[in-house]
């Protein structure tokens, strides 16, 4: 909210009681040691999971809706039908997470880590960069295509799910099957009116200026430790600066 302020200043709402909190921390953690830590540290293209995989996306995405509803109920900006859709995604999310049932009905998970971007013709001049770098999650309604989304950003792992999909969605290689599987690299192929409405936030974001002393603070920061900024974020600014070579934008 303040990007002069070097600190997560996001929403933090107590949620959950200690008996949730415990459920949750177990994907969590698996999803920690098997997917996100082995994308950051090391770069890896393909993993392996369990069933905790849609277990976990759906517990950072029910926390998301849950909020959101609460929001959207009190500003009264959506239609009733509307809200009850998100209603009933809310309560089946929380069932599934509880063990009251045993999947998510006909909602879908998804995941889509963000490797290298070779080509792009959006607005964002820097997407490796912006993507990499940023965390976010918000519930997305696109009522002309009659589309139902809740998405989170965490750190380049996109993870959604998809309440329903709208009637131009096509969503290909990104599915986390229920009983566990294998995350490649194979070409994937999202068309969603939700990834136009996820590059715009962030190209907004981008617009957002820090002041020069805060920018002093950064920089001073990473000298004392190079190497790190060496391998995230100005590694990322160099992919940009290559796509940007080869793009016409």
């Amino acid at each position: 909210m303040n990007p002069n302020l070097r600190k997560q200043d996001g929403d933090k709402p107590k949620l959950l009681c200690e008996d949730c909190e415990q459920l949750f921390s177990q994907a969590e953690r698996k999803f920690a040691k098997n997917v996100f830590q082995p994308y950051h540290e090391s770069g890896t293209t393909s993993f392996t999971y369990g069933p905790w995989l849609s277990y976990f996306i759906s517990s950072v995405n029910w926390r998301t809706l849950h909020l959101d509803n609460i929001n959207f109920k009190s500003k009264k900006k959506l239609k009733d039908d509307v809200i009850s859709i998100l209603n009933d995604a809310e309560t089946m999310l929380a069932n599934f997470l509880l063990c009251r049932r045993s999947d998510i009905g006909e909602m879908e998970n998804h995941i889509l880590p963000m490797f290298e971007i070779t080509g792009a013709n959006s607005q964002l001049k820097k997407p490796n960069f912006y993507i990499r770098i940023s965390a976010f999650d918000y519930t997305f309604v696109d009522p002309d295509n009659d589309g139902f989304y809740v998405c989170a950003n965490l750190a380049g792992i996109l993870i959604f799910t998809v309440i329903r999909k709208g009637r131009k969605d096509v969503w290909e290689n990104t599915l986390v099957q229920p009983d566990g599987g294998s995350i490649k690299q194979p070409p994937v192929r999202v068309e969603s009116p939700l990834m136009f409405d996820m590059m715009q936030l962030l190209f907004d974001s981008s617009k957002i200026k820090i002041s020069k002393t805060q920018k002093d603070k950064i920089i001073e920061s990473l000298k004392t430790n190079p190497d790190a900024a060496k391998a995230k974020a100005v590694g990322y600014r160099e992919l940009d600066k290559e796509l940007h070579d080869r793009t016409i934008f």
